[in-house]
């Protein structure tokens, strides 16, 4: 085994560490954090394939990386549609969604599932998902500094932030400078997934964390509820079949 496979080993368990905290941590039953479930076991998939851990024929692997590229944008916006707090920004984000999912099915009409198609469509792609990441990190690092509530979220977003950042630094020297050298590119993608994958697992950690203690106090506050109202009952007078005697 040379480096550059360990480095790619490393990618793969990194891409798993998201999975593994989303269900440990139950956050997947948080429908916020589905999409995001889904988008990370994708990824995972697709490492398993190109490192060989899951020997698949040629095409199908082709064909899976494909489709990988091709629900990119859709899950994660769909995560993002989630963490923004504005109504108005919401609604916008809808639009886009169901805009940007009308364009990639013309494209897949037109040209099929095909290296072409996730060229055309990867590039709005991964700046539409980077714009809305960087204005969900601004918002919340912001409120960060006010409220504790909102640092898993900032770190989540920095996660996000800084992976589609670079992901449109390697789509430009991939599809527009054509730079053939594809180990090369691995090998950034590979180190970039191990970053943006740890920052991620701590924000989702920490998110967690803040969900358990929410969840306990919701339960604590109803336990209480019923506490008061058990003692606001009227005592049943002695001798009472616990039904009132009329005279």
């Amino acid at each position: 085994m040379n480096w550059h496979n360990a480095i790619g080993i490393l990618s793969t368990l990194a891409l798993f560490t998201p999975v593994f905290i989303l269900v440990v941590t139950k956050l997947i039953r948080y429908k916020q954090y589905f999409t995001l479930f889904i988008y990370c076991v994708l990824a995972f998939g697709f490492n398993l394939m190109s490192e060989h851990w899951l020997n698949v024929p040629k095409s199908v692997e082709r064909f899976y990386g494909i489709t990988n590229n091709l629900t990119d944008m859709p899950l994660m916006l769909g995560f993002l549609l989630f963490q923004i707090p504005s109504s108005v920004q919401r609604k916008r984000m809808k639009v886009l969604l169901c805009a940007f999912i009308v364009f990639e099915i013309v494209l897949i009409i037109m040209y099929g599932i095909t290296i072409k198609t996730i060229t055309v469509t990867m590039g709005p792609g991964l700046v539409i998902v980077f714009g809305y990441s960087l204005y969900y990190f601004v918002y919340t690092v912001k409120r960060s500094f006010v409220h504790n509530k909102f640092v898993g979220k900032a770190i989540v977003a920095s996660a996000l932030t800084f992976a589609y950042g670079c992901f449109i630094i390697i789509y430009l020297m991939h599809y527009v400078l054509n730079l053939q050298d594809l180990s090369s590119l691995f090998l950034i993608y590979y180190f970039i997934t191990i970053i943006y994958c740890i920052i991620l697992s701590v924000g989702l950690y920490i998110e967690s964390k803040r969900k358990k203690k929410l969840h306990e106090l919701i339960i604590t506050r109803k336990e209480l509820m019923r506490f008061f109202a058990d003692e606001k009952k009227p005592a049943t007078p002695k001798g009472a079949t616990g039904l009132w005697k009329l005279n």
